[in-house]
C-alpha cells in the first residue's frame, strides 16, 4: 500500500509547461565544573588533516525549495515549464561545482543508480538543468524490462488518460492526439514508481560521499485522484 500521499497544489497547468534539541534557556546556572588542565600539543606531531568541504545543493534542488515538477509528463511539456528559466538550468547543482554527481532513486517498484556528468552548458559543472534532465529522460524512457511488474500497469494507464488532465479549451481531436502519443511504446520506466512522480528534492544520502544524492518524490494530483 502507497504511503499517505502529500497534499501539492498546482499552480501551473500543463497548459503553460509547454510552459539533540537545544533548551530555549536554562531558568538557573549550571553547577560549575573544575576542567582539568589542557594539554600541551607537541610541536614534532602533525596537526589532524582538515576535512574537505562537503557540498551544497542548489536551493531549488533541496526537499525545502523543490521545485514542483512531475517526472512523468512528456519532456517538451516538462522542459517548457517556465519556473525553469535559463538562469537557473545553467546555475551549477552544487557549490562547490562537481564534473559529476549520482542521484539514486528509489521508490515504488524500482531502483537505479544514475550517474550525471557536465553538459555542455555548465562549463564543466553539472547543472541544475543536468539534473532534472538526466532524472527525467531516464525515468521516461521505456520500460524494456522483461519482468515489468503487473502492479505497474494501472499506473501506466494513469499516466497516459491524464496526459491533458490540466489542460483546459484544447481541442478533442489535440486532446485525441496526445493520449496517442502517450500511449505509443507502451509502459515506461515512470510507471514503476506507482504515482510517486512529483519532485521533492534531493537529499545527501547518508553514508555516502558527498556527491550521492537521494531522490525525494510524492504523488501528484494526477495520481491522487
Amino acid at each position: 500500500m502507497s504511503p499517505k500521499p502529500k497534499n501539492v497544489h498546482w499552480k501551473l497547468a500543463v497548459e503553460e509547461y509547454a510552459a539533540c534539541d537545544s533548551p530555549e534557556s536554562w531558568t538557573s546556572p549550571l553547577p560549575s565544573v573544575q576542567l582539568p588542565p589542557t594539554p600541551q600539543l607537541r610541536q614534532d606531531l602533525p596537526l589532524p588533516a582538515t576535512p574537505g568541504p562537503s557540498l551544497d545543493i542548489h536551493p531549488t534542488l533541496t526537499p525545502a525549495y523543490a521545485l514542483q515538477l512531475d517526472f512523468s509528463f512528456p519532456s517538451a511539456a516538462f522542459r517548457g515549464n517556465p519556473q525553469l528559466t535559463d538562469t537557473l538550468l545553467d546555475a551549477p547543482a552544487c557549490t562547490p561545482p562537481r564534473r559529476a554527481l549520482v542521484v539514486r532513486i528509489a521508490s515504488g517498484l524500482y531502483k537505479k543508480r544514475v550517474e550525471i556528468r557536465a553538459g555542455g552548458r555548465g562549463g564543466g559543472a553539472v547543472t541544475v538543468g543536468d539534473v532534472l534532465t538526466a532524472v527525467q529522460r531516464h525515468l521516461r524512457e521505456y520500460d524494456a524490462g522483461p519482468d515489468i511488474p503487473r502492479d505497474a500497469a494501472p499506473y501506466a494507464a494513469r499516466r497516459v488518460a491524464t496526459v491533458n488532465g490540466f489542460c483546459s479549451g484544447r481541442p478533442a481531436r489535440t486532446q485525441l492526439a496526445h493520449i496517442r502519443a502517450e500511449q505509443d511504446g507502451g509502459p515506461r520506466i515512470v510507471d514503476r514508481l506507482l504515482g510517486h512522480t512529483l519532485f521533492a528534492g534531493l537529499a545527501p544520502m547518508l553514508g555516502q560521499p558527498d556527491h550521492h544524492w537521494q531522490l525525494e518524490l510524492a504523488v501528484p494530483p494526477r495520481y491522487a485522484a
